[in-house]
């Protein structure tokens, strides 16, 4: 896409989901309500082929629609490299479809872009969301009254942040490939730039979406083979030089690797020359991990979900380090021979789309 020298919005805001009719709504309002309003802004949604009334929805609002095909690899990062590509803005904001942003964050968040221009990325504070309680849950944003523009520098933002645009030009966007740890990759590549990335001391927004620590949530996330990122990312950055960070950051999910190799070393002295001492100290090392853990947590399962999660990761991360990397421009748009669907805004086409869906406003699919 081939995006004026100049940017023609102050603020995009990019929103991502899937099968999200219950929680869209809300977050469209806050948005809507809670950004500045003398700034010049849009909003892009982008769908990862929903099946309930998610894009009906969607179109009540001024807000561009993006259809991903179900024939797309999709995952979050696919969704924002994508509204990226259509975003027109200085600065380019992401949440996801089950959050709710808090007032003030954002005037706060470009505050802070705006006086500091080495300052790549500003997050905040997600505070966890209770489905049950419905919409009217106290605003922390005003009840916890903090400075206005008191953050520390953080590693990498969590889903919820705004970039200045200016910083993906530089060392690139989103990698629609990775299907997660897809913020802490590209945190990596943006602070690798010189860049720094912070967090406000104020809530940003409400997380809706947290799974519950139990082995039934784990399975499904292993299901939708958000373990794999971790592995894609070791891959992907083999030689790039930003490998050692990560591993110093995140290598924490290979290190169950540590006791696995020690099982397996030690069941082949215990075979090779019948001297299982080694075999049963492995054994017993790995039980009084497992022991301490549930007297810290004071709950066998949590214990066993911790070891579960440790488990699982590191198979994921295996799996994704034999997965191929594909550079972002290959990332398929074009899914039937027959779709082609052109962007308009303001009434110029910005580029053709094969298989992309783009509606609202003036945004129409030609098939």
């Amino acid at each position: 896409m081939n995006r004026p020298s100049q940017y023609s919005k102050d603020l995009s805001c990019v929103i991502i989901g899937k099968n999200a009719e219950k929680s869209i709504a809300r977050l469209l309002d806050s948005v809507i309500s809670r950004t500045p309003p003398e700034m010049a802004t849009e909003i892009i949604y982008v769908d990862s082929a929903s099946t309930d009334r998610t894009v009906e929805i969607v179109r009540r609002y001024p807000v561009e629609v993006v259809q991903l095909s179900p024939q797309q690899p999709l995952c979050a990062s696919a969704g924002r490299f994508v509204g990226t590509r259509y975003a027109s803005g200085k600065y380019v904001a992401f949440f996801d479809s089950d959050m709710e942003l808090f007032d003030g964050w954002l005037e706060r968040a470009l505050e802070v872009l705006d006086g500091h221009p080495e300052i790549g990325v500003v997050s905040g504070v997600q505070v966890a969301g209770d489905p049950a309680a419905g919409p009217k849950q106290p605003d922390l944003s005003r009840s916890e009254s903090r400075v206005a523009c008191e953050y520390i520098d953080i590693r990498f933002a969590g889903s919820a942040a705004v970039f200045r645009r200016e910083v993906f030009d530089q060392v690139g966007t989103w990698n629609p490939f990775i299907v997660s740890d897809e913020e802490p990759e590209l945190c990596l590549r943006i602070r690798g730039a010189g860049y720094r990335i912070v967090e406000l001391a104020c809530p940003s927004v409400r997380h809706f979406g947290y799974s519950p620590p139990t082995l039934s949530a784990l399975l499904a996330r292993r299901r939708r083979l958000l373990f794999l990122g971790y592995g894609q990312v070791i891959r992907y950055h083999l030689r790039t030089g930003l490998l050692g960070v990560y591993l110093r950051e995140r290598g924490w999910v290979v290190s169950p690797l540590l006791a696995a190799l020690a099982a397996v070393v030690a069941g082949f002295v215990c075979v090779i020359f019948g001297n299982v001492v080694w075999l049963a100290g492995v054994l017993c090392a790995m039980a009084l991990v497992v022991m301490l853990d549930m007297v810290r947590c004071r709950s066998f399962y949590k214990a066993i979900f911790h070891i579960s999660h440790r488990g699982l990761i590191l198979e994921g991360t295996i799996r994704g380090l034999f997965l191929r990397p594909h550079p972002p421009s290959e990332y398929p748009c074009k899914t039937q021979e027959a779709d082609r669907c052109v962007a308009v805004r303001g009434g110029a086409r910005l580029e053709e789309l094969p298989g992309v869906s783009v509606a609202g406003r003036t945004e129409r699919c030609e098939s």
